[in-house]
């Protein structure tokens, strides 16, 4: 199972399709959601939006991108701060647990500056797992994502559906990474 969270990870970090190649392989990010949001740069100066959700045996995993689409540069450090909304945009009670060897492979936190017009990017995984017929499956909406721990929040959509949990109740994230890092 950790082999498949890895894998899964592995290739929405890269960018790629299932198996990474051929005819599947993702056309440019303008053309998947992938690029920043029309419009003007909040007041942080950072823009959070997501990639395309990726599944596997079912695991999930999703890009979470932090673009700085302001006029200074802006310090990445740790996770980004996560919580899971429901359809009314109120919080889920959902376990965010920050990295684990099976999702990130033990990568280390570390702290980096983002220079206009440069991405980060993280990843929030989960398991659509339903072990309890008496217990409803959990289905997120939104995602509210802050850069880190104080930071102001966004609120994001997946363009690709909800974030359908089962009744696990639980997403890992990942520590934010330069992109093409």
């Amino acid at each position: 199972m950790a082999f498949a969270a890895a894998a899964v990870f592995t290739a929405v970090a890269a960018g790629c399709s299932a198996d990474g190649t051929g005819p599947d392989a993702p056309p440019p990010p303008s053309a998947t959601g992938r690029a920043p949001s029309p419009g003007a740069c909040p007041e942080s100066g950072v823009r959070i939006t997501l990639g395309d959700t990726e599944a596997a045996l079912g695991q999930r995993a999703l890009s979470v991108f932090l673009d700085n689409c302001g006029a200074r540069p802006f310090e990445v450090s740790g996770y980004p701060d996560v919580a899971v909304l429901d359809a009314g945009r109120e919080e889920l009670d959902v376990t965010v647990r920050l990295g684990t060897d099976a999702v990130d492979g033990g990568r280390a936190r570390s702290t980096f500056v983002l220079r206009p017009g440069q991405r980060a990017r993280s990843g929030v995984l989960w398991r659509n797992t339903v072990t309890r017929a008496d217990v409803a499956a959990t289905n997120g909406a939104y995602l509210r994502v802050a850069p880190g721990r104080g930071a102001a929040a966004q609120t994001v959509a997946p363009h690709d559906g909800p974030l359908d949990l089962g009744n696990t109740d639980a997403v890992e994230v990942t520590p934010w990474v330069p992109e093409g890092a």
